[in-house]
């Protein structure tokens, strides 16, 4: 994923987007919190963060891709509206999201 996606670096955030031609359906979705966030709690306040930003933009996400948010530190002083803005930006860069016409 890391090798064949491309990454979309954020200070809080870094979304990394594979298209994925063999599956069929939704776009599939994981989060990651290493321990250069922090000990289990802040890794697992940066996760709820991150979920609950990119919940809003689901619906809106091309099919058939792989998508890895990866969280940085500063995310645990983000909010989640500013998570969701900053993720809602990386995947528009990035093209994942639905062309509404």
């Amino acid at each position: 994923m890391r090798q064949k996606g491309r990454s979309f670096p954020h200070p809080c955030v870094v979304l990394t987007v594979l298209e994925d031609s063999d599956t069929e359906g939704d776009a599939k979705i994981a989060i990651i919190a290493t321990k250069s966030v922090g000990g289990a709690v802040d890794r697992n306040q940066a996760k709820r963060t991150l979920r609950e930003g990119i919940e809003p933009l689901l619906e809106s996400i091309r099919p058939n891709l792989q998508i890895v948010l990866i969280a940085r530190k500063k995310i645990l002083d983000c909010e989640v509206s500013v998570a969701s803005l900053v993720i809602s930006n990386l995947l528009e860069k990035a093209g994942a999201l639905v062309s509404e016409k």
